[in-house]
Parts: structure tokens; C-alpha cells; sequence
């Protein structure tokens, strides 16, 4: 049986100075010995500045997610945790799970603001185990990444698949054609992440 994985919102990186979307790097809060498990979540500028106000514990006025949660409690609710159950070409899914009056229940939500209301609100982040070693980025001691397949954009794939076949390296472009083929027709526009 698969358990569900903790994960927290380690930093925030910025692909190349004129993108305007950045990376939450979510981290495995008890990371084995084979290099800690990293997930690699793209966030917008928004998102990412309530983050990181909210790591350094920095005092701002109030925004949306304080709103949010100050909603919560007003009718006796709060966050238990939050759920990223799906990753699919590059998209996240994820569920807010909310307590109120002993009843749980989950809302579905972009993940970007999910972990914004997680950071915000001390809310613990959970991913199976089965999805998070499906797509991890594997942090190495010597401080190099090793990246899944599936965290790279549709327009990457495509490349390597070229240059796999050009090199005849057929086993690995064969895998990069099989991911390809499984995303179908979704928008890359938001899916670039390497």
C-alpha cells in the first residue's frame, strides 16, 4: 500500500530572469539516502511573492488567501492539509482539505494556490508516494539534479525524441514518444518547466 509523502515548500527559483513564472521547489520533508525527493511546481509571480513573504515570515496587509482563511475560521473551518493527487502532462491537481464541525470534506484547487494557503497557514502538503517518485526531481549530494521525464514541457520532449533518434538511442526515444502521446493536445503554454 502506497502512504502519503509530506512535503514543504523549500524555495522559490526563477528559470531565467525574463520569465515572469517562477518554481515553488516543494522538498520530501524526511528525504531518504538515495538524494532527497524535490517536485518541482511552477507557480505565478503572485503566487510566488505570497510564498516567500510567508517563509520569511514578512508583515504585509492582508491579501486573498489571508481572506480565505480568516473566512475558514469565521464559520469554524480550517485547512487540515493539502493534496496533490494527479500530475498530468506537466499540470498539478491538487484538494484543500477542510475540518469543520468534525466533518472533512475537500475543494479542488490550482495547486499554486493551494501551496500559497499551505505556507500561509502552517497547512501540511501530502503526495502519494507511487505519484511523487513518478515525478521527482532527485536532489544529489553533489548538489546536481537528476530529472523525470515528466517534468519536462511537450516542445523538450520533442527535441530529445529527435535527438535520441538521431543517436539511435530507439528505447529511450521510444519512452519520450509514449509520454508525448500520453498528454494529448494540453496547452504547453503553462507546462514549460525545463
Amino acid at each position: 500500500m502506497n502512504g502519503k509523502i509530506e512535503m514543504i515548500v523549500g524555495e522559490i527559483l526563477n528559470r531565467k530572469p525574463s520569465d515572469l513564472n517562477l518554481i515553488a521547489l516543494l522538498k520530501e520533508k524526511n528525504g531518504g539516502d538515495e538524494g532527497l525527493r524535490c517536485l518541482p511546481v511552477l507557480v505565478g509571480p503572485f503566487e510566488a511573492q505570497t510564498i516567500i513573504v510567508s517563509l520569511f515570515n514578512h508583515k504585509v496587509r492582508p491579501g486573498i488567501y489571508d481572506l480565505y482563511l480568516d473566512t475558514l475560521k469565521q464559520f469554524d473551518g480550517h485547512l487540515v492539509e493539502i493534496d496533490i493527487y494527479r500530475i498530468s502532462g506537466g499540470i498539478f491537481y491538487s484538494h484543500l482539505y477542510v475540518e469543520r464541525e468534525g466533518n472533512i470534506s475537500y475543494i479542488n484547487c490550482r495547486t499554486a494556490d493551494a501551496l500559497s494557503l499551505a505556507v500561509r497557514s502552517n497547512t501540511p502538503i501530502f503526495i502519494e508516494e507511487d505519484l511523487l517518485e513518478r515525478n521527482c526531481v532527485r536532489l544529489q549530494p553533489d548538489g546536481a539534479y537528476s530529472l523525470p521525464i515528466t517534468t519536462a514541457s511537450t516542445k523538450v520532449l520533442k527535441e530529445a525524441m529527435e535527438q535520441a533518434i538521431a543517436t539511435e538511442n530507439y528505447e529511450f526515444a521510444a519512452r519520450l514518444r509514449d509520454e508525448i502521446n500520453s498528454r494529448g493536445q494540453a496547452d504547453e503554454s503553462d507546462m514549460d518547466l525545463i
